[in-house]
């Protein structure tokens, strides 16, 4: 847990995930890394430089029968505020819709039905739990299927929907993740959509297994390229805010870089 508090810290130190008065809402979908991102805040809130609150949110897709009891009873035992709300996002995806690639639609329904859930509890900011690996799966994904060079950044503003998602573990590898997940028996819930294990992002795991094989540290090596945006430019948004010697003023919506069309949920 000490390696998944460093990694949280490393990120906020650089991109001022949190200030004082803040209130946060983790979007928990069962997995290790989100149950992991509510218990890691948790003991964040105890040594942070800045005071804010947290609260977490279930989403159930109505896809298939799930029992969250398990999820429910871990919030209550490590003392996090957790709700789960029913929606009907799979029916909508999968029996009205009738989607042949779902994923776009379902992340985007998830996304409004998340924010939702946040400015309902009060909260001003959305914390997932994506970590070192998704962010450069995403990466590929971009490069690779859509033509351009891109990954989701450790702070986003959405206008729209008045709400700032941040992404604590962006730093962490995720075999830290599993470890953890492992070693404290979270709850994790099974996958219980039809398309999980058939989507891109496998495939580009697949390839980043393949790249590590022909370079060991090849993870490390590009989650420094995406990071260090003074050659790169990925997230030079955030550093121009935050770290660029130009930066003084306070971090406010009006300093956070714009979101894309594709971030904002309906």
């Amino acid at each position: 847990m000490k390696r998944v508090l460093g990694s949280i810290r490393r990120a906020d130190e650089r991109y001022h995930l949190f200030e004082d008065g803040d209130r946060v809402c983790i979007g928990v979908s069962g997995g290790k890394d989100s149950l992991l991102l509510m218990e890691a805040l948790k003991l964040y809130q105890r040594f942070s430089r800045t005071a804010f609150e947290v609260c977490a949110v279930s989403l159930d897709l109505g896809i298939v029968e799930q029992d969250w009891s398990a999820v429910q009873e871990f919030a209550a035992r490590i003392g996090m505020e957790y709700d789960l709300i029913k929606t009907d996002i799979g029916d909508v995806v999968f029996n009205i819709r009738q989607e042949k690639s779902p994923c776009a639609l379902c992340a985007k329904l998830r996304r409004g039905a998340l924010n939702n859930a946040a400015r309902d509890r009060g909260c001003n900011k959305v914390a997932l739990g994506h970590n070192r690996e998704d962010v450069i799966e995403t990466l590929l994904m971009s490069l690779l299927y859509e033509g351009r060079i891109n990954t989701f950044a450790p702070v986003t503003y959405l206008s729209r929907s008045d709400v700032t998602v941040i992404r604590p573990l962006v730093f962490l590898p995720e075999k830290y993740a599993l470890s953890v997940a492992r070693q404290r028996a979270y709850p994790v819930q099974k996958a219980n959509c039809p398309a999980a294990g058939h989507t891109k992002r496998e495939e580009a795991k697949e390839l980043i297994r393949h790249l590590s094989t022909l370079v060991p540290d090849v993870e490390e090596k590009m989650i420094h390229a995406i990071a260090n945006t003074e050659k790169y430019g990925l997230w030079d948004r955030m550093r121009l805010r935050y770290d660029h010697p130009l930066f003084t003023g306070p971090v406010t919506p009006k300093n956070l870089p714009a979101s894309r069309p594709e971030e904002e949920a309906e």
